[in-house]
């Protein structure tokens, strides 16, 4: 199983290539907002910010445009992407399809026993640690947590392709929350907070209706945040 957060964990691993150090190293400045949308990313700029030579930039930044972190602009190079409103909400729309699978086969397996109770404590972990550290936390760690919680829930239906076609999902939802949160998410630490209570009680009383109705009102208030805080409405 994937560590929950991999996609947008910018540790360094053991074992990890020079390119792969790099992309990660870009990720980290991505959701700790140290690049502004649209920004132009130069190999030569980057090489020497990173004291590397300018072939693993450039296979980090081809590897992050196919994840959907940034886009390779014919004769303009790279650039850290810049959501529409509509591709936003084709984004939210897919990942609650996405969530609310996933609940139901949790739900599922909790009833057959496949998968213990006990699982869905690291879900309260993950929740009460968003609410303890929102003080001292920054953005990326904040966005971090979300994904955990998030791709957990995902792990846990034991579905192989759901969670692929999640992981391929995550870098567009990290794009469509980094640079619309960064003034104003310390506001929503508490709601976001009781939003994924809600769904953690859903679980917990193998409820459907309460978890599907928790994650909709949990992915529509994300929505109308991204989409309000960027002043996209079209």
């Amino acid at each position: 199983m994937m560590a929950p957060s991999a996609l947008i964990d910018s540790s360094p691993r053991l074992g990890e290539t020079l390119a792969e150090s790099v992309r990660n190293r870009l990720v980290s400045l991505i959701i700790g907002g140290q690049l502004e949308e649209g920004e132009r990313l130069y190999p030569e700029q980057l090489a020497a910010r990173f004291g590397v030579s300018i072939t693993p930039v450039r296979e980090a930044l081809m590897q992050l445009a196919s994840e959907g972190f940034i886009e390779s602009i014919q004769r303009r190079g790279f650039h850290l992407r810049v959501p529409t409103a509509e591709q936003i909400r084709n984004v939210a729309e897919v990942r609650q399809s996405l969530e609310l699978c996933a609940g139901e086969r949790v739900i599922q397996r909790l009833k057959e026993g496949a998968l213990d109770h006990a699982v869905l404590d690291r879900l309260d972990e993950l929740q009460q640690a968003q609410l303890r550290d929102a003080a001292h936390m920054d953005h990326a760690t904040k966005l971090e947590l979300n994904a955990s919680f998030h791709t957990t829930i995902i792990e846990l239906a034991g579905n192989p392709i759901l969670a692929s076609m999640y992981r391929s999902l995550q870098p567009k939802v990290v794009g469509g929350l980094v640079q619309r949160g960064l003034d104003t998410w310390r506001t929503r630490v508490e709601l976001e907070g009781e939003e994924h209570k809600a769904i953690i009680d859903g679980l917990r009383a193998r409820d459907l209706e309460a978890y599907g109705a928790a994650v909709r009102a949990h992915i529509s208030r994300s929505l109308k945040d991204a989409l309000g805080d960027h002043d996209l409405r079209k």
